[in-house]
């Protein structure tokens, strides 16, 4: 991907469609421009995606806590959060990413593991989950 195989503008899209969901049926609003990807923020949660396009290409999805005052709190990965949770092995949510395709394949992989984690687990619990995750 450090060849410009995959431009970000198709990673956006690309996740876009497939973290929908989000919006859809969870009550998330954005999706939001950060550096390395896009934030969804949803009522106590906020879900990163990012693409790192650098030696070692990879996607990777993480969740924080976000408190009612809306301060971030800690934050964890989701393949961590998804093992944590019961939901499947490791495995289900790679990152490496080194041609355009595998990281539109990773977005996807990451999108259904995201919605089987929140599938099982409430916002409220998913907060404990990443700080029982992150050992807070």
């Amino acid at each position: 991907m450090g060849n410009g195989l995959f431009l970000p503008a198709e990673f956006r899209s690309e996740v876009e469609a497939a973290f929908s969901f989000l919006l859809e049926e969870a009550g998330f609003t954005g999706p939001e421009r950060t550096e390395h990807g896009l934030l969804f923020r949803g009522p106590g949660l906020d879900v990163d995606v990012w693409l790192f396009d650098g030696r070692e290409p990879q996607v990777s999805t993480g969740m924080a806590a976000v408190g009612p005052d809306g301060i971030r709190g800690r934050w964890a990965s989701l393949d961590e959060l998804y093992v944590a949770a019961g939901c499947g092995p490791a495995q289900d949510v790679p990152g490496s990413a080194p041609t355009r395709r595998s990281a539109i394949k990773r977005v996807h992989q990451h999108a259904t593991a995201l919605r089987r984690l929140m599938a099982g687990l409430p916002t409220p619990g998913l907060g404990r989950l990443i700080i029982r995750c992150t050992g807070s």
